[in-house]
């Protein structure tokens, strides 16, 4: 099997723009060059790491010593309201072809950067809305057992920005993901800042159009689209999850919200705007621990994205993020936790004098 090996770092190959290189860096567009790679490359226990959009990564700068895969298949196969996806496939334009298709439940997940396959790994989610809604079922290669599975939307094991994917990152390698989506143009509204810039209340329902219209809005206002003119898309979105604690334990002022039913702590649990703690940490939009422009900071947009203007490093963002974390936890005893999966780099432990 020949397989191109397309060189460069891995800066070039995620949305955060840092990381080293690597032995090799290669693309696959089918499953079965991608599964016969795995197993070749699990063989030799050479370290292996698979990217779809890598918007969701953190890579360390320096060298990562094995292969690294960028997952490229294409498909989108439609039987009724159900769908199977090819885990290359970008989410964003799945959501737009979805919505063209008659299927608009997905409008609230619009603008989300990353392929189909990372999905199911964050079980991503905005606006009131989670991919585990909607997936009937995922279709994997299991690097353990060696065979080609399907898994049940219950196998899954999603909960609030996990899943058994995320638990378990070296056993499963995505191939395709199966959703039921209804066939309906309006959804209901099912988050205040939503309601609020729609001009109605929670719980009622619009056009699935208008909403993915302002949802982009929404997310363009925060640099949450990637957009080649805005330095503050440079970014993983989210660099931390909304924290859950107690109903108990919130601060006063700090927005909650219901962990809904896939949770099921959700009775005594409520999870807190990991964004307003940072501000009310003392942390501003633009703050940055070095001077320059280049220099990794804070979105200017968003105080939840940390972002790489120009030749950031891994470090300086590491760097950063161990800062915002320790704040927040000198200021309410909550400790943040990383969204992105960081490669060979991790956060400083927090000091708990």
């Amino acid at each position: 099997m020949a397989i191109e090996n397309l060189g460069g770092n891995l800066r070039d190959y995620t949305t955060l723009r840092v990381g080293g290189g690597a032995r090799q860096i290669v693309r696959v567009t089918t499953d079965l060059e991608l599964i016969n790679l795995v197993t070749e490359l699990d063989q030799k226990s050479e370290p292996l790491l698979i990217l779809g959009g890598g918007s969701n990564v953190v890579c360390a700068d320096s060298t990562f010593p094995g292969t690294v895969i960028i997952v490229a298949t294409e498909g989108v196969d439609w039987a009724g309201e159900r769908v199977r996806v090819a885990a290359g496939e970008n989410w964003d334009t799945f959501v737009t072809t979805a919505l063209e298709h008659g299927n608009g439940g997905l409008a609230p997940l619009a603008g989300i950067p990353g392929s189909m396959g990372a999905t199911p790994i964050q079980n991503i989610g905005a606006y009131g809305v989670e991919l585990a809604e909607f997936v009937s079922q995922v279709e994997v290669w299991d690097r353990t057992a060696g065979i080609r599975r399907i898994l049940s939307a219950n196998d899954c094991e999603f909960e609030y920005r996990g899943s058994v994917f995320k638990k378990d990152p070296n056993r499963y390698v995505l191939l395709a993901v199966t959703l039921e989506l209804a066939s309906t143009l309006e959804i209901a509204i099912e988050y205040q800042q939503l309601a609020d810039v729609m001009k109605q209340e929670v719980g009622t329902t619009a056009q699935s159009a208008a909403v993915r219209d302002q949802v982009l809005q929404l997310r363009s206002s925060k640099s949450m689209v990637l957009d080649l003119a805005d330095a503050d898309s440079n970014s993983t979105g989210s660099f931390f999850i909304n924290p859950t604690v107690l109903h108990t334990e919130v601060p006063p002022g700090c927005p909650s919200y219901s962990l809904g039913e896939i949770n099921p702590r959700a009775k005594t649990h409520v999870k807190l705007s990991a964004a307003w703690l940072i501000e009310n940490a003392g942390i501003a939009k633009g703050f940055a621990l070095s001077v320059g422009d280049s220099a990794i900071r804070v979105s200017r947009n968003h105080t939840l994205a940390i972002v790489n203007p120009d030749q950031g490093t891994a470090q300086a963002v590491i760097e950063l993020a161990s800062y915002l974390r320790q704040q927040v936890f000198n200021a309410y005893r909550i400790e943040l936790i990383a969204e992105p999966v960081l490669i060979h780099c991790e956060l400083d432990q927090i000091t708990r004098n």
